[in-house]
């Protein structure tokens, strides 16, 4: 006769508890074990109907389990495509700026500004006129150096001559024409000027270049010579000086400091044309670009190159790079880190659900007994708290010091496979002294009270053949257990034995390991968990001693001398309180490409502190929806860029390309309005003499990013740690 098909009744898997030992016979123990919810011995009404309210939870939790174990691969949904989109762009636009500021390409190519001319003809350049094209011509820098209450001047792209072939020279004049000041400076390219000893006042420099080639100026006094000079043909374009509108003024101390002294200084009262800037500078720039932005955020990158003159198409064009390359590759990694359907989204009675089941297999694999009446779970927003008092039995073989850790990792575990992020912390309350097997049965001999001689009791004449047959046969499979791990250790070549303690009784083999990898660089290249090496010992006695093992359990301990990343992953990451917040926190780890580049401390740090900020705006979201988003993106405040911006459209639980639209129409927004106004903020500041602020904004900028990227961190650590604090300490 055919088997059966089975039913979708027969799909549905027993509760691990109903059939708690496994072997296929549900016993009328064992159900009543199951349906006494309230722990009394008996099967009420009221305990069937909260078994059956557990069994739904059950049955959900199953369904949400099987739902995410169908999902396997990271390269799926349109969140893949995004993250392709991402690196390829990433890839192309670093090497291009890797290529230009390090001069790689042709030296045609690295001097040229074509891009620059072509693009200050354009509606791009808010200048409205052409930069100057100074490639392969004689142009002159004129700067000031009030520092030193100098004006200076250098000549670029002057090719080397000889004797008296080329003459530096320049004429401070007044706005009527008067010449105040005269200097020539002889065969040189470049020198300075001082003009201290004159009037506040409006002046003009004019710096002159002239070509000596075949004027013979021997044996003539320094009259003629300065005649001569002055009449000789340039080398500038256009035949004419480069001039520099200039005024000097007495500046009194400001409220600062090292500020307190009247002094006189120059400025420039009407700028002139802009030099194009090369494909080599504009590769140079982007670099200092990026790594300002990346330090300080976008306002001090923009206010760093604004004050030096980079043209703000460029600033904009990075800046809006950089997002691009963040959002469509930090984004899809957040969004398959952190989304889940709305259906599977756990509950506060799902999780505590999970929560219990773990350690229900935890209680039996450790042998302990937790009391389930002081058992407690607290699901918060930004924790679940779980407080678990246990007692020791005589099977324990843990090490007390290692069951807040065990029960931890079983929990996490449970975590990983329903995708649960949330941190979670742990208590274990030991309600006995510590007793365990081997300390039992080291103990065992002291406890065992013999009845005192007497006239009843002369003498020993029973036959204790019996007895001591069975300590021989204890001894001996206590011999062959330990053989037989010598042999597991002959056999497996990458770990070597530091210790063991063994105990065997009628019931029970009990085996404790200290072992360490046999390799270099263990913590990060050995792979093999603790849990592997206990069940390949476990099976290697059950093997080996099949026939002598009888009805014993075999109870194995191990330990691992070495910690291993290996060990270690039960916890993707983890987070320790300070000060007056103490405590120990831990995420679960996911496995794939989000989990291994998200779950680093570097990066867990700073998804945790965004996180916390979205959380903390997520009502204006709710509120504002799309638009909302590309505003909370575009405004010009801290935490407001596109990560923050994607974080909070994940918890708001938008869809995915409408967070993406949001997050890059707010991030092209706030780069191109950084990058048009940072001149014009500039520009303020030097009309209201405040030059000096310039580079103590950007510095102000800069450390309130960073203070506020730490004070994030740390409100968030304290209330998640005081309000767990508070539970443990049974005020919540």
């Amino acid at each position: 006769m055919s088997e059966r098909e089975p039913s979708s009744k027969d799909a549905y898997p027993l509760p691990d508890d109903l059939d708690a030992d496994n072997d296929g016979i549900i016993t009328a123990d064992e159900l009543v074990s199951h349906f006494d919810s309230d722990h009394d011995g008996t099967v009420s009404v009221d305990d069937y109907i909260e078994v059956s309210k557990y069994d739904k939870i059950d049955k959900n939790l199953d369904r949400i389990k099987a739902r995410r174990s169908g999902k396997k691969g990271f390269f799926r949904g349109p969140e893949s495509i995004t993250f392709l989109g991402g690196i390829i762009y990433g890839v192309v636009f670093f090497s291009i700026m890797s290529a230009l500021s390090s001069g790689f390409l042709s030296s045609s190519v690295n001097n040229s500004v074509w891009l620059d001319q072509e693009i200050s003809n354009t509606f791009l350049d808010p200048a409205g006129e052409e930069c100057l094209d100074s490639s392969g011509v004689v142009w002159i820098n004129i700067w000031i150096d009030n520092d030193a209450n100098k004006i200076r001047m250098r000549v670029n792209n002057a090719q080397p001559f000889e004797d008296d072939a080329k003459q530096l020279r320049m004429q401070f004049v007044q706005t009527d024409g008067t010449i105040v000041g005269e200097k020539i400076f002889g065969n040189t390219s470049e020198g300075y000027f001082d003009f201290s000893p004159y009037y506040d006042d409006e002046y003009i420099m004019e710096v002159y270049f002239h070509n000596m080639s075949g004027i013979n100026m021997s044996n003539l006094d320094d009259e003629e010579r300065a005649d001569i000079i002055k009449t000789a043909p340039l080398y500038t374009e256009g035949n004419g000086p480069a001039t520099l509108p200039i005024e000097i003024h007495t500046k009194e101390p400001t409220f600062l400091p090292w500020d307190s002294e009247t002094v006189q200084e120059a400025k420039v009262t009407e700028k002139g044309q802009r030099v194009c800037l090369t494909f080599r500078q504009l590769g140079g720039w982007s670099w200092a670009l990026m790594g300002a932005e990346w330090a300080g955020g976008r306002e001090t990158a923009m206010l760093t190159g604004g004050s030096a003159g980079v043209p703000a198409w460029w600033m904009a064009f990075i800046s809006l790079s950089m997002s691009i390359f963040f959002l469509c590759v930090q984004y899809p990694l957040m969004y398959r880190f952190y989304h889940k359907d709305i259906d599977d989204i756990l509950s506060e009675e799902e999780i505590e659900r999970v929560v219990e089941g773990a350690l229900k297999r935890c209680e039996k694999q450790l042998h302990l007994e937790i009391d389930w009446d002081g058992f407690g779970v607290r699901a918060g927003s930004l924790s679940v708290d779980v407080l678990v008092p246990y007692r020791t039995t005589e099977s324990s073989v843990i090490e007390l010091g290692n069951v807040n850790s065990e029960m931890v990792k079983v929990v996490l575990d449970d975590f990983k496979i329903y995708g649960e992020m949330t941190t979670f912390q742990l208590k274990s309350q030991p309600l006995d002294d510590h007793r365990g097997a081997f300390e039992t049965l080291s103990h065992g001999l002291q406890d065992i009270e013999l009845p005192e001689l007497n006239a009843e009791r002369p003498a020993l004449v029973q036959d204790y053949t019996d007895f001591f047959s069975g300590i021989h046969d204890t001894a001996a499979l206590e011999n062959r257990v330990l053989g037989c791990v010598e042999d597991f250790f002959k056999l497996n070549d990458k770990i070597v034995k530091v210790g063991e303690s063994i105990g065997v009784d009628t019931q029970r083999i009990f085996v404790r390991l200290i072992y360490k990898p046999k390799m270099r660089f263990a913590t990060f290249r050995f792979g093999q968990t603790y849990i592997d090496i206990e069940h390949d010992m476990k099976e290697h006695l059950i093997r080996t001693l099949d026939e002598h093992l009888g009805d014993r359990d075999i109870i194995i301990s191990c330990r691992n001398e070495v910690a291993t990343v290996a060990d270690r992953t039960g916890a993707g990451r983890t987070e320790s309180g300070a000060g007056e917040h103490q405590g120990q926190a831990y995420v679960a780890r996911q496995d794939g490409l989000a989990g291994t580049l998200l779950q680093n401390q570097f990066m867990g740090d700073i998804l945790s502190s965004v996180e916390y900020v979205a959380q903390e705006n997520r009502a204006k979201i709710d509120r504002w929806g799309f638009f909302g988003l590309i505003v909370f993106v575009w405004i010009p405040f801290m935490a407001s860029g596109v990560l923050v911006g994607a974080m909070m459209g994940l918890v708001a639980r938008m869809p995915f390309l409408r967070v993406l639209t949001a997050c890059f129409i707010g991030g092209a927004a706030a780069s191109i309005t950084w990058a048009y106004t940072a001149e014009s903020i500039i520009e303020v500041l030097h009309a209201l003499n405040a030059e000096l602020f310039i580079p103590i904004i950007i510095i102000v900028i800069f450390i309130a990013a960073v203070m506020h990227i730490r004070t994030n961190k740390k409100r968030r650590q304290e209330e998640l740690f005081r309000e767990s604090a508070r539970f443990f300490a049974g005020e919540i």
